[in-house]
């Protein structure tokens, strides 16, 4: 984890991270189905809001708690800290 990614993470960045994740714990395993699981696959915006949605709404059903932050701003590159805190 770099200061350069950290500082506006890109999706493949976040995505390789969730799928680390799912393959060292278990974790969300069935959660990223098809082509979900491959993050070079994934070019469409909406697409990707879509798989980070999933992984927002199962991270805050385990924590029992809401995470500041919103999948489309993620996208965007906006608020880069909300995100990292969901990180």
């Amino acid at each position: 984890m770099t200061e350069k990614l950290l500082s506006r993470p890109p999706f493949r960045y976040i995505h390789d991270i969730i799928s680390a994740t799912i393959e060292k714990t278990g974790w969300g395993n069935g959660l990223l189905v098809g082509e979900e699981g491959n993050s070079k696959a994934i070019e469409d915006k909406d697409q990707k809001i879509f798989i980070l949605q999933k992984v927002l709404d199962l991270t805050q059903m385990c924590l029992q708690e809401e995470i500041d932050v919103r999948a489309i701003k993620i996208v965007a590159g906006q608020e880069c800290e909300n995100t990292n805190v969901f990180l």
